[in-house]
């Protein structure tokens, strides 16, 4: 089995150096590309990269809102990506971040692809994998929490179902870029403590915690019994273009370059 996992590309504008850098990557899922010499494949006129599911680990998008098919024009080209990886026979999952929520009303529904709203359980081959953005790990952090909890809830749910879209997207860009600016944990703290959640974890039940959400890619393992068990953040599609090869019981975390 192989699987790839990216998370925390941010996507907003079309132009912007990390969409089509991305953009770069995904068309490499469906045609021969530099990332097969990453991975030390032998490109071939048949062979592309090998991958059997597509796993998105939270804030793909800057923000998200949709009414039916009707999605912000900008992610159109990704979107257009994504399905060509479906139909490619890839199968493609997200978990939902704290900027894109509420995915499955377009993604699921629609597109057919699988949502996690906060955490996804499963199996690659023999190991049992937790994966989510993390942004729930803290729990120290309340008045996110509580922030969160309120943004999904069934009354925000209907309101934005209710307001214009252009409105909502409006305010969603503004919203995004005004919360960058705020006074946040630091990254290497907040990887700390996604580290010894998934610690924890390995002691107790999983293989492998896979998550997003502090922007640094980390992969740790441990011997644990008789297993090999690993801790992972995904990093992310801004400065370090990260991504998570899995191949038949190993990990690889690598770095895109075109």
């Amino acid at each position: 089995m192989k699987a790839l996992f990216i998370a925390d590309a941010h996507l907003k504008n079309s132009h912007d150096a990390n969409y089509q850098k991305l953009l770069m990557f995904l068309a490499s899922l469906v045609h021969p590309s530099e990332v097969e010499k990453q991975l030390d494949l032998q490109p071939t006129i048949q062979q592309r990269i090998p991958v059997d599911d597509l796993y998105i680990g939270g804030d793909f998008f800057d923000f998200w809102f949709c009414r039916g098919r009707e999605v912000y024009p900008e992610f159109v080209p990704v979107i257009s990506a994504l399905t060509a990886i479906r139909d490619r026979g890839i199968r493609v999952h997200f978990a939902e971040g704290n900027h894109d929520f509420f995915l499955a009303d377009y993604f699921t529904r629609m597109l057919g692809m699988e949502v996690y709203p906060e955490w996804g359980t499963f199996m690659l081959d023999d190991c049992k994998v937790l994966f989510s953005h993390g942004d729930t790990v803290d729990r120290q952090n309340v008045q996110y929490l509580r922030l969160r909890k309120l943004l999904r809830s069934a009354f925000v749910y209907q309101l934005q179902r209710r307001l214009p879209l252009s409105l909502l997207w409006k305010i969603a860009g503004a919203g995004s870029a005004a919360s960058k600016g705020t006074a946040r944990i630091p990254e290497e703290k907040l990887a700390e403590i996604l580290h010894a959640f998934s610690a924890a974890k390995l002691r107790r039940e999983f293989d492998a915690v896979i998550l997003g959400h502090c922007h640094q890619p980390i992969m740790k393992e441990y011997s644990i019994g008789s297993r090999k068990r690993y801790s992972i953040t995904l990093g992310d599609w801004i400065r370090h273009f990260s991504y998570l090869y899995y191949e038949d019981g190993n990990f690889r975390l690598c770095f895109f370059e075109a």
